[in-house]
């Protein structure tokens, strides 16, 4: 007997140096998430195995009876402190409040006040008096209190126990070895001190067992860092940014994923993507394992661009070492570019308009500016009709080539879409073109499409008039719908491409008529681009000419 209760002293002094070593490290991060709470929690434990060796060195007397109250003290503060630790560090920091810690403060104080007012109540001892039996030499009873308050204190570390292993539970992989620690931490004390109720031992394992705790939280303050940075943390920043990240260790096994890179993955929330190697996910873009490759191959952060289909990405490396420098995985962040290029190529296009813009004003502008202005002065000279007309057309020239240029600076401004009767559209936009002779044909079958009204009568009115300028002042037009059902048609009976690259038709200036202004396809083309259309000239089957337009969908009935 007295040999076990040497070792069991050595195990209580060892506690309170472990437990004390813990609570100092704690306190000095203290500003960090659960530090303090942790701080107090384990110099509450220090407390508790000093006073339980303070009882088997003087056992039956006086200052063992002592000792025991300061026990009983130091456990009610600990109990708090836990359940205030278990909140903290999961995340739950919210809940701590003035309120919340006035109510968690109650039990504690009243506890104490009964204990060391015991003799005039005994309400939480009904016995405690010294003996020459057990370790610490005293003969003691329960009273209510104390049962009362291992109910209450139970229910408290219950609520700890299970806030941290549900959060051990959702831990990410790098934090698995961190909220393990503190899972054996918080679970094996009290179940030591369940086994010493259980079995009757006369000897509380539970102080001593608490070495355990204070060795997990010193092994995890120093060598994982958990008080510098949380898994809680940690997980709120990755799900939240908008940058899709991925971590990789050398093994090329995705260790960790947020939300945003589940999404470019098409990995939905419950597939198991963590521990699978990234080759798998990416095997089919040969441009993005490429770049990973290279970029998983080294100590230094770098940057690579690639193209996945039709869109583009920006993936950055950064390499994570460990303390002896060496690379234990990677950081990966993928950034989608696709509406950055779309932008700068809008961007570059709008540039390379304005260059036009200023060839047509210096040129084309120029041009019957001054035919009107040479047919003036003979106007003027001779008083013959003629000039004037020829003065007028000039006129007609520049107003329409204003026009289309003003038409195609308009083009940047956003659109107001909605689903509308594309049939509806052409017959009114028919009724703004100057068409003489011409006959249009609507045969749409009742379809809609997703479209700002103004632009696609615009759309349409540019096509119109192509097709009187070319076709002629009888030419008969037809707007139907595509045999597949992605887009419509408009065609004229009239001479159609000949010999004129249709590659070119929609670009700005090109024309094949003297009187043309170049733009009006250029218009179409870009309302169409606008809407995410595409649209292509093709010859008329007989004659004539086709500008097939594919909406990119199937386009709806009209009901």
């Amino acid at each position: 007997m007295v040999e076990w209760l040497a070792v069991y002293q050595g195990a209580l002094a060892l506690s309170v140096a472990v437990s004390s070593l813990a609570s100092w490290i704690a306190w000095e991060n203290r500003a960090n998430r659960g530090a303090t709470p942790l701080a107090v929690l384990l110099a509450a434990q220090a407390v508790w195995a000093l006073s339980t060796l303070l009882s088997t060195l003087v056992p039956g007397t006086q200052l063992a009876v002592f000792s025991s109250k300061v026990v009983i003290t130091s456990v009610v503060t600990l109990v708090v402190a836990l359940f205030l630790f278990a909140l903290e560090y999961t995340g739950r920091e919210s809940y701590i409040t003035r309120e919340s810690l006035s109510l968690l403060s109650i039990e504690p104080v009243v506890l104490t006040a009964l204990i060391w007012t015991n003799e005039a109540h005994g309400l939480v001892y009904s016995v405690l008096e010294p003996s020459k039996t057990g370790p610490s030499g005293l003969n003691s009873a329960y009273g209510p209190a104390f049962v009362a308050h291992s109910v209450y204190s139970y229910l408290l570390i219950g609520a700890a126990v299970f806030l941290i292993v549900v959060f051990a539970l959702r831990s990410r992989y790098f934090y698995q070895r961190q909220v393990a620690a503190i899972v054996v931490a918080t679970l094996v004390p009290w179940a030591a001190n369940a086994v010493s109720l259980a079995m009757g031992f006369s000897i509380d394992l539970t102080p001593v067992a608490f070495t355990v705790t204070g060795v997990a939280f010193t092994w995890a303050v120093v060598n994982e860092e958990f008080l510098d940075i949380t898994p809680i943390a940690t997980e709120a920043v990755l799900d939240r940014i908008d940058t899709a990240v991925v971590v990789v260790d050398t093994s090329d096994r995705i260790v960790d994923i947020n939300r945003r890179a589940r999404g470019l993955l098409d990995a939905s929330e419950d597939e198991a993507v963590v521990g699978d190697h990234v080759r798998e996910w990416i095997a089919d873009l040969p441009d993005a394992l490429t770049s990973y490759e290279e970029l998983t191959d080294g100590k230094t952060a770098e940057t690579r661009e690639f193209e996945a289909g039709d869109r583009y990405f920006r993936l950055q490396s950064s390499p994570l070492l460990d303390r002896r420098d060496d690379v234990v995985g990677y950081a990966l962040l993928v950034v989608d570019l696709t509406d950055q290029r779309r932008r700068e190529e809008q961007l570059r296009r709008r540039n390379e308009q304005l260059d036009r813009f200023v060839g047509v004003v210096s040129h084309d502008l120029r041009n019957p500016l001054q035919v009107a202005d040479g047919r003036l002065t003979l106007a003027r000279d001779t008083g013959e009709d003629e000039h004037f007309e020829a003065v007028s057309r000039s006129h007609d020239r520049m107003e329409r080539l204003i026009e289309d240029l003003l038409s195609l600076a308009r083009q940047n401004e956003d659109l107001d879409t909605k689903r509308l009767d594309p049939g509806d559209v052409a017959r009114e936009a028919w009724s703004h073109v100057a068409t003489a002779e011409a006959d249009l044909t609507v045969e749409l079958d009742g379809l809609s499409v997703e479209a700002d009204p103004d632009r696609l009568s615009q759309f349409f009115e540019n096509l119109f008039r192509n097709a009187v300028e070319h076709g002629g002042d009888d030419v008969r037009i037809s707007v139907e719908s595509l045999p597949d059902g992605s887009g419509f048609a408009v065609t004229d009976d009239g001479p159609g491409f000949g010999d004129a690259d249709v590659d070119s038709v929609f670009e700005d200036g090109y024309t094949t008529s003297r009187d043309g202004t170049g733009f009006g396809l250029s218009i179409v083309a870009e309302i169409a681009d606008q809407h995410g259309w595409s649209v292509e000239a093709v010859d008329a089957d007989g004659a004539g000419a086709r500008i097939e337009v594919r909406t990119g969908e199937k386009i709806a009935t009209v009901n």
